[in-house]
Formats: C-alpha cells, structure tokens, sequence
C-alpha cells in the first residue's frame, strides 16, 4: 500500500478521534468539527448539499442475510 504523509496524518487523526468516541454518532460529530476547523485555517468553509429526507433511510441489517 503507498504511504503519502497525507495519508499518514488521515489514519493519525482517524485512530485519535475512534480512541476518542463512545459511539459512531459522537465520531462522526468529531470529524464534521474537525473537518470545520481544518477548512477554517485555510481560509474556506465548508459546504454540503441539501439532500430530500426521504433519500436518508435507515437500513435495517437484522434482516440482511
């Protein structure tokens, strides 16, 4: 597998923020914050689509076979 120093600093801040959360809920709030703060001390902010609330279902696994 190739190694960039970007890519070593994302794994690094990937196993911080794991060993940090109790949920995959408080991860996903520690990335969004952490990708805010980054995009900030570059000078831009971040900006996501608006997406329908019914293309967001919940996928039950218990009935994946």
């Amino acid at each position: 597998m190739i190694q960039s120093e970007i890519l070593k600093e994302k794994d690094r801040i990937q196993a911080k923020l794991s060993e940090e959360s109790k949920s995959i809920h408080e991860y996903l709030a520690r990335t969004h914050l952490a990708a805010e703060e980054i995009a900030k001390s570059y000078g831009f902010r971040l900006r996501y689509a608006e997406m329908p609330k019914n293309a967001l279902r919940r996928i039950d696994m218990s009935n994946n076979s």
